[in-house]
């Protein structure tokens, strides 16, 4: 019918566009009783097939009804008359969907590459219907078996991806997440960390932390207006402020944290919750860059009990310093730019002098004098502090021993770190360097700071008892400050308590303080130790402590930290040419 033969059998696709109402048909009962003749079938091809349903001789085609089996004949015919079939088979359709969709695996295009995956399935399904029409055929099982692989394998990695930025406990997206946005631009990052999250995830029982992130994540979300928060594992939250909101920054600050003045009630529970700010409103480095800095300003406002504090580019300069201070630490003990200053305590009654405090000092070789609290605290971060102490122990037992060697007869007074107390051979290396230099144990005394860890270790106590029976005096530190308080003086059985100078340097403005010293003073004395007051100014407030009954003072008015030959000088110069 075609006109088109092949010396071997051939199988081509049927074009299933041809319309099979276009096929006519007439009854074989009529042609053979003349109803149909030459003038309906001249000039036609004709077949004889049955059609009536009883026959098996019936097909499903795509897209028809259930036709005859005479008629796949004239359909197949007619494809052939259109042209020749092509089979292009599996492997054309498969090469199209890796192109389509390899180009999209590539990193700067992964957002795209559902679409792509998407747009491929409708490529293949379209094509194949388009070709068909022009008696191509295509089988994109193959192609599409692939893109259902790359579409399960993308589904599955931004999964997995995703819960890998998420948090498990509030839901929100981590660090991570925040990392990876676009550049922050001119917005600023603001940084939140709960205060002491780590003893209040150690004291809430059973889900309650859950519930302790999920009621500060709602009193955050106030201050985020719209923006996303994101929060991390350790109680610390971090969101952007547009730029054009800069000038609402502070307040938003206080009145978030006017939020949390409220406690927060944990089922049977209520807890106080404090929380600290850091803002980096610099516009350099990258986005994990600013997130850092603006953690370290919240670090910061932890340390200083501010409420917020802004990251500046003198803390990325202290930022390298501390991430070098072992080192530096080691060059500056070795090299001598760590050195003892000696601060003299006079007694008040008599002006005579009775000791002397040996200070730390670090005078750095770019950075000029490093304020001793803040080297110190580094020191204590770094693990640093127990050479550093050792350092300044050697230094005073040996001048000490000299001062003896010279005939004045007065104590040394060292500061020691609460967290030292745990370092088990500690007054074993103080005999060994009192032994070292002969001097009697009691001519030194160790003046205790951070007080309020002592009460939870055992190995604190069993220190502090083993140096009351070598015979070494015993200070608190900083009393009235801080951790230092009456529970304290039941943990340390002190030879003397210090005042801190904030109370003695504001008694004449400040009943309350001059109340305080005075109750300190009396204390001290009803315990049998010795009252010390630090931070004496001026001649006023010396002699109000005497009338007040304190023993011994120190201070710029009794004199400065100065080095031990400028001590020995003013120890030697004739009684009536100096003055207290």
């Amino acid at each position: 019918m075609a006109g088109k033969s092949s010396d071997t059998p051939k199988s081509f696709r049927l074009d299933l566009s041809y319309d099979t109402r276009t096929i006519t048909e007439y009854s074989a009962a009529d042609l053979l009783s003349g109803k149909i003749g030459a003038r309906e079938l001249a000039g036609k091809d004709v077949i004889f097939a049955p059609t009536a349903p009883s026959f098996q001789d019936y097909f499903y085609l795509p897209g028809h009804d259930r036709v005859p089996g005479g008629f796949i004949h004239v359909i197949a015919a007619e494809t052939l008359k259109r042209g020749d079939p092509i089979d292009i088979g599996w492997l054309p359709p498969l090469l199209v969907a890796i192109a389509l969709t390899g180009i999209t695996l590539l990193r700067r295009f992964q957002r795209a590459v559902l679409p792509a995956i998407i747009g491929t399935i409708v490529i293949l399904i379209g094509g194949k219907i388009v070709l068909g029409t022009m008696l191509v055929t295509s089988w994109i099982g193959a192609a599409l078996v692939y893109v259902a692989a790359i579409a399960t394998n993308v589904s599955r990695t931004r999964r997995r991806s995703s819960a890998q930025r998420e948090n498990p406990v509030s839901g929100l997206p981590n660090f991570e997440a925040l990392r990876s946005l676009p550049p922050f631009g001119s917005a600023t990052v603001i940084a939140a960390k709960v205060v002491n999250f780590e003893d209040l995830a150690a004291f809430i029982p059973g889900d309650g932390i859950g519930k302790l992130v999920e009621q500060v994540t709602r009193r955050l979300q106030l201050a985020s207006q719209g923006t996303t928060l994101h929060h991390d594992l350790d109680g610390t939250f971090a969101w952007l402020v547009p730029y054009y909101q800069h000038s609402q920054i502070e307040g938003q600050l206080a009145g978030l944290a006017a939020l949390f003045n409220a406690p927060l009630t944990i089922g049977d529970l209520r807890v106080d919750v404090a929380i600290a700010f850091g803002v980096n409103d610099e516009f350099e480095g990258s986005n994990a860059q600013r997130l850092a800095a603006a953690l370290v300003a919240a670090e910061r406002a932890i340390r200083t009990r501010a409420l917020w504090t802004k990251y500046t580019p003198r803390q990325k300069d202290d930022a390298g310093w501390q991430l070098s201070f072992h080192s530096q630490l080691e060059d500056a003990l070795t090299g001598g730019d760590i050195w003892v200053a000696f601060q003299p305590q006079y007694e008040i009654a008599t002006r005579r002098l009775v000791g002397v405090e040996a200070l730390a000092r670090w005078t750095h070789p770019t950075r000029g004098p490093i304020p001793p609290d803040e080297f110190i605290i580094q020191a204590e971060k770094s693990q640093d502090i127990y050479r550093l102490t050792l350092f300044v122990m050697d230094q005073a037992i040996r001048s000490a021993a000299e001062l003896r060697g010279r005939g004045v007869h007065i104590n040394m007074s060292v500061n020691l770190s609460a967290t030292l107390l745990d370092h088990s051979d500690l007054v074993g290396t103080i005999r060994v360097m009192l032994t070292a230099h002969h001097l009697p144990p009691e001519t030194l005394t160790i003046e205790i700071t951070e007080t309020a860890q002592i009460e939870n270790s055992r190995q604190a106590r069993q220190t502090l008892a083993q140096l009351r029976r070598t015979g070494i005096r015993l200070s608190i530190d900083d009393y009235g400050t801080g951790q230092s308080n009456l529970e304290y003086l039941t943990e340390i059985e002190a030879d003397e308590i210090k005042i801190d100078k904030r109370f003695v340097s504001t008694m004449h403005d400040s009943q309350r303080n001059r109340e305080v010293v005075k109750s300190t003073i009396d204390l001290a004395h009803r315990l049998g130790a010795v009252a010390v007051a630090e931070g004496i100014e001026d001649a006023e407030t010396m002699a109000l402590l005497a009338s007040l009954g304190c023993d011994v003072g120190q201070g710029y008015h009794l004199g400065k930290p100065q080095l031990f030959s400028d001590l020995i000088a003013a120890l030697t110069t004739p009684p009536h040419s100096r003055s207290a």
